[in-house]
């Protein structure tokens, strides 16, 4: 997720399945998505105004490791 791009969009709301610490365990060092161990919670904490984070769902978090590990296996 892009929190800059979130804040400046002004969405009030991020609801979220993984952590980035998550996709980067999926992905590995993909040159096509290089992450940042920068978390959503910390850029959103330095923003003039809230933005509400919920997340990561337990529900959904396993299908979503496996949808991202799925995509970017095949890349």
């Amino acid at each position: 997720m892009c929190s800059g791009t979130i804040y400046w969009a002004n969405i009030g709301r991020v609801v979220y399945g993984m952590t980035e610490e998550k996709l980067l365990a999926c992905t590995g060092s993909h040159d096509e998505n290089p992450t940042m161990s920068v978390s959503s919670a910390y850029v959103f904490s330095h923003c003039q105004k809230g933005i509400e984070l919920i997340g990561p769902i337990p529900e959904i978090e396993a299908e979503t490791m496996l949808m991202q590990q799925q995509f970017w296996q095949s890349r």
